[in-house]
């Protein structure tokens, strides 16, 4: 397995992405050959939360990509790539910050 991209990047006062893609044998679990995560952080009451991760790493032994949420152990399966998965958990991202600082539906 040969790494790619390693980041880990603060994208304002209070977001760092993380985005790890590995390039790795075609295998039943990587059928692209690529291996991903890009994690979402958001920092809030003086640490760091994480708002969203997709990752395609096993889960329950299950392989595919998956959306890990904030505040919940259930994931949604999804059968996107690395560059669509990286504009996902950027527009999921914004929307749980609305959400979790009051600004849902315009409001301040």
């Amino acid at each position: 397995m040969k790494e790619v991209i390693s980041e880990d990047l603060r994208t304002g006062e209070k977001n760092r992405v993380i985005t790890r893609l590995y390039k790795t044998s075609q295998s039943n679990n990587y059928p692209s050959g690529l291996k991903f995560c890009i994690q979402h952080l958001y920092w809030r009451h003086e640490e760091w939360i994480e708002l969203v991760r997709i990752d395609n790493y096993l889960h329950q032994n299950k392989t595919g990509t998956h959306i890990h949420f904030f505040n919940t152990e259930q994931v949604e399966w999804e059968e996107i790539g690395f560059q669509e998965a990286r504009l996902e958990a950027e527009r999921i991202a914004k929307k749980i910050i609305e959400i979790i600082e009051g600004r849902q539906n315009g409001e301040d």
